[in-house]
């Protein structure tokens, strides 16, 4: 059973990783990044963060996006 990767803006990621609750995969144990890379076949193998899942807080892998520019609105919303 695979799942979809956390997806941040990097002013997100930015936030989190002020706050300890981000960082780069260096930082995590080899099995944990495995496990990571197992479950999770769209993540890119670069950062991990804290999110709150449906049992509390758990250890995620995230892949990031650059920051929107204003002209640029996000799909879907309406200007």
């Amino acid at each position: 059973m695979s799942s979809s990767t956390d997806t941040l803006t990097r002013s997100e990621y930015s936030a989190k990783r002020k706050n300890e609750h981000a960082g780069p995969v260096s930082e995590l144990m080899p099995e944990t990044v495995e496990r990571f890379k197992a479950l999770y076949p769209d993540w890119k193998g670069k950062n991990w963060h804290v999110a709150a899942g449906a049992y509390g807080l758990h250890l995620g892998p995230v892949n990031l996006v650059r920051d929107w520019q204003p002209d640029e609105a996000p799909t879907g919303s309406t200007a």
